[in-house]
């Protein structure tokens, strides 16, 4: 069963990594948003971290601003290896790849560290491998999600091993933080979450005085990384975590449902399959998934019910090294629920938990002796797992059909009408000086090698968002290329008037399909 399991593990993975790299993956408006920021601040030399985008205030003019939004790894590491000379998107699929494996063998070396048996550690792998959060990235870069994939494990083990907690210990947990930190921003909760648990999960912890002591460790590195976060990142910009509207109790039964599941069943990508079930467009029963969670939430109890009662004895600190860590990763997201951040129900804010629960669980129902349960759960992790690989195959087509642009990655909303054209204005005018050049996605913004960029979400940014962003002052050519349908809908005239020094009566159209490009040129001097 293990060597089956390696195998199957191996092979898929190759084959997302080959597909990955002949189709060439296009990516979220999150990374576009990223290699944006990141690119111009460098192009500016505006320093690490640094942007250097159009000054709303006066568009002829750049603003640097310090990207606190997201963590600089999903960006570094590509843009690395496009600075050799690679393209962009081939970049992308090779540091998927790579992070992909190496978060494979980390996990494993974390199973093991953790007592389980070979056989149990490689059907959790061949679990991970199958399913949808994992080839996702492969085609659809996801950021800071396959690079956290690829080093929390090994954080995790370090944790493990040094859960005395000497003083020692504290360097190698501040440095690891640290690097958990580079690849996305969560990643410092589940650092806080480990180290926490590490100095509490001995038997009887609360009986023991050198618990105590592991407390004193724990909160001095968790302070320390703390109070460096905050002043060198936190305050420093807006962040995902940050209140947007007033406390919301009402929603935290909705708020624990979701946790609670996805804790069980995120490395199985269930919600995501109920999504695709229900919420398929077109064919939509439901609005949204939240409600499933409520139908998980009991499942999911049964599931950890069965995994503790199978485990105690053997797996006693295990239980509650991960159970600690659950709870102060739930912990946290609840308040920032609470506090009405905008950090939504996805499972993926909670999948490193359900990585850590996946081993137990696995072992559990592989060793349980009713025949019952074991088919069942196998007959679950078999559906998932089909579901995934098929969901990889399907992507495959339609992201081969997206048009590949000039930095190598394949665009899912732009046209080949519209890179085509967007290549003819990437030119410096009479005055020498390049356009200026509002696009609807960020990721579109990355195709220009010349001219000075703008990005809005039009499609998913309200009309009241939109009317929030004024543009003040005049550029010698302003394009503003938008999608037909936000013609249609009123919310490219929306855009239009933000343009608060250009006549709204003086814009000129040039029609490119499906997208229509405004825009207007001031006369020759």
């Amino acid at each position: 069963m293990a060597s089956l399991c390696f195998v199957l593990m191996v092979s898929v993975t190759f084959v997302y990594t080959a597909a990955s790299i002949i189709v060439r993956p296009s990516m979220y408006s999150d990374g576009g948003w990223g290699f944006l920021g990141w690119e111009s601040g460098q192009r500016a030399s505006a320093g690490f971290n640094y942007s250097m985008l159009p000054d709303l205030a006066d568009i002829s003019k750049g603003a640097a601003g310090f990207g606190t939004v997201w963590s600089p790894g999903q960006n570094v590491f590509p843009e690395l290896l496009a600075s050799s000379g690679l393209s962009l998107g081939l970049s992308i699929a090779l540091v998927t790849a790579a992070f992909s494996a190496l978060g494979l063998v980390g996990w494993y070396l974390l199973y093991r560290a953790f007592g389980f048996p070979l056989r149990t550690a490689m059907i959790a792998l061949a679990i991970v491998a199958s399913n949808r959060f994992f080839n996702t990235p492969f085609l659809i870069y996801n950021g800071g999600e396959v690079l956290l994939f690829g080093v929390a494990p090994y954080f995790a083990l370090m944790v493990w091993k040094l859960r005395s907690l000497r003083w020692s210990a504290v360097t190698p947990m501040l440095v690891g933080t640290f690097v958990l930190f580079f690849a996305k921003l969560s990643g410092i909760i589940f650092a806080a979450a480990t180290i926490g648990a590490a100095a509490t999960c001995g038997a009887e912890a609360w009986r023991d005085r050198d618990t105590l002591r592991k407390m004193v460790v724990a909160v001095v590195t968790v302070g320390l990384v703390g109070v460096t976060f905050y002043f060198a990142w936190y305050s420093r910009g807006w962040t995902p975590v940050h209140p947007t509207s007033q406390l919301n109790w009402a929603r935290l039964p909705m708020d624990v449902a979701y946790a609670i599941s996805a804790s069980c069943c995120a490395t199985l990508s269930l919600p995501d399959m109920a999504s695709y079930i229900l919420m398929y467009p077109g064919r939509a029963v439901l609005k949204s998934i939240e409600p499933g969670f409520l139908v998980f939430l009991p499942i999911a109890v049964g599931v950890f019910a069965v995994t503790w009662s199978r485990l105690r004895g053997d797996y006693d600190e295990y239980l509650r090294f991960v159970s600690l860590i659950a709870v102060a990763s739930i912990a946290v997201l609840l308040v920032t629920w609470v506090r009405g951040s905008v950090v939504g129900h996805e499972e993926r804010h909670l999948r490193l938990v359900a990585l850590l629960f996946l081993a137990g669980i696995v072992h559990a129902f592989v060793e349980f002796p009713g025949k019952a349960l074991r088919t069942t759960f196998a007959l679950v992790v078999v559906g998932a797992s089909l579901y995934g690989l098929a969901s990889f195959a399907i992507r495959v087509g339609v992201i081969s059909h997206g048009p590949l642009g000039d930095r190598g990655f394949r665009h899912m909303i732009a046209s080949p009408e519209v890179l085509d054209f967007m290549r003819k204005i990437d030119v410096a005018g009479p005055d020498r000086a390049p356009p200026l050049v509002l696009v609807p996605t960020p990721e579109m913004a990355l195709d220009f090698a010349r001219a000075r960029v703008m990005a809005n979400q039009a499609d998913f940014d309200s009309p009241d968002e939109l009317r929030a962003r004024i543009y003040r002052g005049r550029v010698a050519r302003l394009y503003v290329i938008m999608q037909n349908k936000l013609v249609a809908n009123g919310k490219a005239d929306i855009i239009l008037r933000s343009f608060a020094d250009y006549a709204i009566d003086a814009w000129q159209t040039i029609p490119l399909g499906d997208f229509v490009c405004f825009y207007q040129e001031l006369p020759a001097k």
